[in-house]
């Protein structure tokens, strides 16, 4: 009985001896485990500390715009100019500040009517280029020489387009000096790059070379950049003023015919 209980504790023991050396080996790995997270997370957290910061499309655009140096400063100040002017012409050179749909034939009905103090009020509310020009009609409106009356209509419209045509002007003279500004500051970067080759002789690197090489293109994009398309509105925009030119003559020519020589 004795020997029964002796072979009891001594199972126990065991067993509990076996519990507590497979609570330690799990504590162990468990402690690894741990370890090994924490330095795979360190490991990340260093990498992600050494990887390059993002570089977003302004910040690159900031970069260009401060190697190229001063000379962008005078092209971006060229290209707002271009912009306002482009932005103002395509407001204005609509057909309804031109030559707007209806009106002559608003005119000739009124005018057939003898209703002339109407026709001068519907001058005043519309405002555009047509209507100025029947203003100008209607001072001549008691001459009984047709010819005479169509070419003080005709001079009339003639400086209406003229005065058109040269709010057009800062879109050329933008579309021509930006790219002499940048080849400008192409010419400075070539300037600072030999002025760099010649102080540093030939034991100079090649990489300090890079900042008067990157202003020199930087430039010359820069100027293209702004050139093109102020070209292309300039010319659209000329177009456009070409258009509206041949249909003033147009109206000009029916309310003319209609009002002084069929009267």
């Amino acid at each position: 009985m004795r020997n029964a209980k002796y072979a009891c504790a001594f199972a126990l023991a065991a067993v509990f001896a076996a519990a507590a050396a497979f609570a330690q080996d799990a504590a162990v790995a468990a402690t690894n485990a741990v370890e090994a997270v924490a330095e795979s997370a360190g490991v990340a957290a260093d990498a992600a500390a050494e990887a390059p910061k993002e570089i977003t499309a302004l910040d690159q655009w900031a970069t260009y715009i401060k190697q190229g140096g001063k000379t962008m400063w005078f092209i971006g100040l060229l290209s707002i100019l271009g912009l306002g002017c482009a932005l103002e012409r395509f407001w204005n050179m609509r057909r309804s500040r031109i030559v707007p749909d209806g009106f002559s034939a608003k005119v000739i009905e009124l005018w057939k009517g003898g209703k002339t103090d109407e026709v001068a009020a519907l001058c005043t509310r519309n405002r555009s280029m047509l209507a100025r020009v029947v203003e100008t009609m209607l001072q001549h409106g008691d001459s009984k020489d047709y010819q005479e009356v169509k070419q003080f209509a005709e001079d009339k419209a003639g400086r209406e387009l003229r005065l058109e045509n040269r709010k057009s002007a800062m879109l050329a003279t933008t579309a021509t000096l930006s790219p002499l500004l940048g080849l400008f500051g192409t010419v400075l970067g070539l300037l600072g790059a030999f002025g760099t080759v010649a102080a540093m002789g030939e034991m100079g690197d090649a990489s300090v070379l890079a900042d008067d090489i990157g202003q020199a293109l930087i430039t010359t994009v820069a100027g293209l950049a702004v050139s093109m398309p102020c070209l292309f509105a300039y010319n659209y925009i000329k177009g456009r003023l070409n258009l509206f030119s041949v249909l003033l003559e147009e109206e000009i020519s029916d309310l003319v015919n209609q009002i002084f020589i069929r009267r």
